[in-house]
């Protein structure tokens, strides 16, 4: 997303602190008309999901306090569509360099961490993986 945000001026610090899955699936994979204009584009798809991660929150806060339901088979729901995310940009991108590291990383660190003790090691470690190689990937296209 760095590259995307280059030239957005003031718009990046927002674009950036605003980011959710949702705002880096959507500006990710747009296919903006030539007649708007990107950096407004993925200004507003970041502001309007970000009120209404804040809103949904602030309305679940409130109310799940009220109504209760059975949340069981929410967590395949959740799985599914982080596959389906992944699935889409593996389609876009023609290089899958950085995509077959962090499943690498991941499936590492699982065997390593166990299953309930992983996220945090396996995205600090992707994090550092991917800083370190982002120069040789970026001349070589291995994060386009």
């Amino acid at each position: 997303m760095l590259d995307k945000y280059k030239g957005t001026g003031w718009k990046k610090f927002y674009l950036i602190f605003g980011m959710c899955d949702e705002s880096f699936s959507i500006n990710y994979t747009a296919e903006i008309p030539e007649d708007v204009d990107k950096v407004w584009f993925m200004f507003w798809v970041t502001l309007l999901n970000h009120f209404y991660w804040f809103s949904g929150a602030t309305l679940g806060g409130i109310f799940g306090s009220f109504i209760h339901f059975n949340t069981e088979g929410l967590a395949f729901v959740m799985t599914a569509m982080f596959a389906v995310i992944f699935m889409e940009q593996w389609m876009k991108d023609k290089n899958h360099t950085s995509a077959l590291l962090c499943l690498g990383i991941s499936a590492l660190c699982l065997i390593i961490f166990g299953a309930d003790h992983f996220i945090i090691p396996a995205m600090l470690a992707i994090l550092g993986v991917l800083t370190l190689l982002r120069n040789p990937m970026e001349k070589g296209g291995g994060t386009k």
